[in-house]
């Protein structure tokens, strides 16, 4: 089912855009990071939170909890609509094989499949209890599922669609994450202050690496093979390498309640979304040195990768 579009600005497309999800003000934010200010925003759903960004055909989807719905925004079409999902959406994550969007959903312990091409529901994969974060693997066609009141993650066969195999984690785990240049999914678990590492071909947590308190996100930086996680009660970013599992930077103060955090190689930025200050921040990739706030719109969240360049 199709919801009438809200239509808002819609920018020029072009490379280093941010786009932030606002949960407070129901608006996409989107943030030049050339010009390094916010050029344009978009009416979304209610309590948007998960973002997905399709680079290949300028899409972006994003859950929306407080309406139980998905907005579809195409950047080339200008066009802006409300795909009908689950209950509470949280995690979001496209297939391309099958241009299915595959979207977690808090109450009903399930992920709901959308058919974007027939705009419609086209099934449903029952996981864990309260799944949040989602990872899609497209080379090895599985999907990851944090379940974050069973501390464990899902993982669906996306040619079979249902799981195949729980993993046991450590304690509430919600955001999932990874690259197609890293060997790992990232797990972070936000009352044991860790993150665990699954390896993508065994499907078995290899290291479970200390952080600080309550970790949100992830971003790999595939240069350096260097994960940084956000610690939303921390107030901080945590900086490993994954060639020897250590912990090589502690960004303190970077503001309040850091969740999504992505990078933009092409401007040499880190980019947090600072939930409680209604910003974000704009860091040195090499220096980790804070370079600028940019003032959002409300309740940043921007969980999911949001850096189209």
């Amino acid at each position: 089912m199709i919801y009438p579009g809200l239509c808002g600005a819609f920018p020029e497309i072009e490379n280093n855009l941010a786009f932030i999800t606002n949960q407070e003000s129901n608006k996409l934010d989107i943030i030049d990071l050339k010009k390094r200010k916010k050029i344009s925003e978009i009416t979304l759903g209610k309590k948007p939170a998960g973002i997905f960004l399709d680079i290949k055909k300028k899409r972006v989807f994003i859950s929306n909890p407080g309406s139980h719905n998905i907005s579809m925004i195409n950047l080339k079409d200008k066009t802006n609509e409300l795909l009908k999902s689950g209950n509470t959406p949280v995690g979001i994550a496209l297939y391309e094989n099958k241009n299915f969007l595959y979207v977690s959903n808090w109450y009903d312990n399930q992920i709901t499949v959308i058919d974007i091409k027939g705009k419609k529901i086209h099934n449903s994969i029952s996981v864990g209890a309260s799944p949040a974060g989602i990872y899609i693997d497209q080379q090895e066609k599985k999907l990851f599922v944090a379940n974050r009141e069973d501390n464990n993650v899902s993982v669906v066969d996306l040619k079979l669609s249902k799981e195949i195999k729980k993993i046991n984690v450590e304690k509430a785990p919600f955001g999932v994450f990874s690259s197609e240049s890293s060997k790992y999914i990232f797990v972070t678990n936000v009352q044991s202050n860790s993150i665990s590492l699954i390896g993508k071909k065994n499907l078995i947590v290899e290291k479970n690496l200390k952080v600080e308190d309550w970790p949100y996100q992830v971003a790999y930086n595939k240069k350096k093979n260097i994960i940084y996680v956000t610690n939303q009660r921390d107030n901080s970013l945590s900086v490993i390498n994954l060639d020897n599992f250590s912990t090589i930077d502690t960004i303190l103060d970077v503001c309040e309640y850091p969740e999504g955090i992505d990078i933009s190689y092409t401007e040499n930025l880190i980019v947090v979304a600072c939930w409680f200050e209604d910003n974000i921040i704009l860091i040195d990739l090499n220096t980790h040195k804070k370079k600028q706030k940019i003032n959002v719109s409300g309740g940043p969240r921007a969980f999911g990768n949001f850096i189209l360049e």
